[in-house]
């Protein structure tokens, strides 16, 4: 799981928000993310573990975006 958690702006919150299909959930998620002070180091463990939901501001397809521009491939799940 994401190691910064505990100083995460998120921390406590619904995990479901994070997860959301609705535009207007998503936004919610993306805004609280925008007030967190780990949001850098919560996308850039995203960007390389999380194939799914929002994580340091980005939603899922827009973190795939980035691997495909920088050339990141996903870590697979359980490997440290």
């Amino acid at each position: 799981m994401f190691p910064y958690l505990e100083d995460a702006a998120c921390h406590g919150s619904d995990p479901d928000q994070f997860y959301a299909e609705s535009g207007a959930v998503i936004m919610r998620a993306k805004s609280q993310c925008a007030r967190c002070t780990i949001q850098r180091q919560c996308l850039e463990w995203a960007i390389k573990r999380e194939e799914f939901g929002v994580w340091g501001g980005m939603t899922a397809r827009e973190r795939a975006e980035l691997r495909r521009e920088w050339g990141v491939r996903l870590i697979p799940a359980g490997v440290a």
